[in-house]
């Protein structure tokens, strides 16, 4: 990341990540940090708990907000992909709009740089835009997966309206996200290596295990409700954050699980620093996460995202990583705890 943000320095620069979940907002705040250090200003472009978050971690920073997409999503596996298929024509008149957007914020701030993470309408041609993905190949259902060379053509021309593209991975074998940006090629890429706000440091072990809840609802709650019913009855201490909003944050113990609403980025931060395993969606921005901090990791992809199911099954080849469907949990889970912990 070092090399292509060290050029910029003492401009004004956009950062706009989407706000479908936070995965795209955390990672984007590395990117923040080192634009600041570049002695540059920093507006920060988002909407809900993304622009929450980054008003938080950057109290200082010019913030708008900017319309969501708003997309919506289905309770059932199998349907997930086709409900977001069918929204697709809201996202590209979001799209459309989004540029107006970016051409009123160039000229509102003298713009000099746009770095927008995957809002693809987040570009102007009055500054150099540049367009962040770990998904150059969009993963499809197996039923239509002879349809992700379309896509991915559909998809090397929306990105190509940018003037670079950075992807969050390392080159060659080592790399994090597989055939998602290793199969085919967009123009003016650069692979930046992972992106992450987390911090190694120095932590007593405060639990054996830690449950980090995210991703859109109703499958948060299915994903909840079957851990609290596994977490408890097991031989170690964990914790479960909820990750739902709240104004308190209320915590309770059942058995052996302290179960909280949310945590802030910097106590997640702790929690994760201070455990032995982490259970969590299969996020890419996550797995960066615990690549940077060495955390061995159990990855329980969201059913119905292929990109989910794909980095998880990917992964579980690797040192540290371990994969379970989300329909297996109550099977699988108790045991695979017991081969990683040793007890």
């Amino acid at each position: 990341m070092e090399h292509r943000i060290a050029d910029i320095q003492n401009k004004t620069v956009i950062v706009a990540p989407l706000d479908w979940g936070l995965g795209h907002a955390t990672r984007c705040i590395p990117i923040i940090k080192a634009l600041l250090q570049n002695k540059n200003t920093c507006i920060i472009a988002t909407s809900g708990r993304s622009l929450e978050l980054l008003k938080q971690e950057f109290p200082s920073c010019i913030h708008e907000e900017i319309p969501s997409y708003g997309i919506t999503y289905s309770k059932s596996a199998f349907g997930l992909f086709f409900k977001l298929l069918l929204q697709i024509p809201k996202s590209l008149i979001a799209k459309n709009k989004e540029s107006k957007v970016a051409d009123d914020l160039v000229k509102k701030y003298s713009v000099d740089y746009i770095i927008s993470d995957n809002r693809f309408g987040m570009h102007s041609k009055l500054c150099t835009s540049i367009f962040i993905t770990h998904q150059i190949r969009i993963r499809l259902p197996l039923i239509i997966r002879w349809l992700e060379y379309p896509f991915f053509l559909v998809n090397k021309q929306m990105i190509s309206k940018f003037d670079e593209c950075w992807i969050p991975d390392y080159p060659g074998t080592k790399n994090l996200s597989g055939i998602l940006s290793h199969s085919w090629k967009v123009p003016h890429s650069y692979y930046i290596g992972p992106l992450t706000g987390r911090e190694s440091t120095e932590c007593i072990t405060t639990f054996d295990v830690i449950a980090i809840l995210s991703g859109p609802e109703p499958q948060r709650t299915i994903f909840e409700n079957k851990l609290r019913y596994i977490l408890p009855q097991l031989p170690y201490k964990s914790c479960l954050v909820r990750g739902v909003l709240g104004t308190k944050n209320y915590s309770a113990q059942v058995g052996n699980c302290t179960i909280q609403t949310f945590a802030t980025n910097s106590e997640i931060n702790k929690l994760l620093c201070g455990s032995k395993l982490i259970i969590s969606r299969a996020g890419y921005s996550s797995i960066m996460d615990y690549e940077k901090l060495g955390i061995k990791a159990i990855l329980v992809p969201t059913p119905g995202q292929s990109e989910q199911e794909y980095l998880g099954r990917y992964l579980q080849h690797k040192p540290n990583y371990w994969c379970i469907s989300q329909t297996k949990l109550t099977k699988k889970l108790p045991e695979i705890i017991k081969e990683i912990l040793g007890k």
